[in-house]
């Protein structure tokens, strides 16, 4: 952000994991801003299709007007009434055409949903086998390492182990804190694709 930190890293966050497995709702599309993307293209053509349709109709104007007779050198009110009458366009080429261009889109909407509610699945499963990941890398597998590095600190102290045992101890409880990091980051970065797939659209006015 181009800021300097105010504070310390929250780090509870980071090893925040689920406590259950699975998908925790079932994908839907409904209200995510890329379905909100293709019902506006949607509304837009319905609309070019209202128009269309109004365009057909003949724009009748009528009005008053004064005309000088040269006979008999009277002035005489008179009513007009004009009205175009299409006869070689009709207006049903335009018709037509916004109608398809809604029925693309229409298809397209619905094309999105699937993509959108697929990429939910995808995202959710990604961020379920991560998430297995991260509490096995955080669990068994560091206690394992701590417990080792903290035997061979007590036997290198009494001489029971060498300084090459110490040595390869440290390091694997090094690796395996690193790995668990990187288990915890690759939950954390899948769970915040899942929420940027799911984010509700915004409303109207806000």
């Amino acid at each position: 952000m181009g800021q300097p930190m105010g504070g310390p890293l929250d780090t509870a966050w980071l090893e925040s994991l689920p406590r259950g497995y699975g998908p925790e709702m079932p994908p839907s599309a409904a209200g995510t801003l890329a379905l909100a993307a293709a019902g506006a293209d949607l509304a837009i053509a319905d609309a070019n299709v209202r128009l269309a349709n109004s365009q057909r109709v003949p724009n009748l104007e009528a009005g008053p007007g004064l005309r000088r007779l040269s006979g008999t050198n009277d002035t005489a009110l008179i009513f007009t009434v004009t009205m175009p009458i299409p006869i070689f366009n009709s207006g049903k080429a335009s018709v037509a055409q916004a109608q398809a261009q809604r029925n693309q889109a229409e298809a397209q909407k619905r094309m999105t949903a699937l993509d959108v509610e697929q990429a939910i699945t995808d995202a959710q499963t990604a961020a379920s086998n991560a998430a297995v990941t991260a509490q096995t890398a955080t669990g068994p597998a560091l206690e394992a390492a701590q417990e080792a590095a903290r035997i061979a600190r007590i036997g290198y102290r009494e001489g029971k182990f060498g300084q090459l045992d110490l040595l390869d101890a440290e390091r694997t409880l090094s690796e395996t804190r690193l790995a668990a990091i990187d288990a915890l980051a690759s939950y954390q970065n899948a769970r915040a694709q899942l929420e940027r797939l799911a984010a509700p659209a915004p409303e109207q006015g806000n």
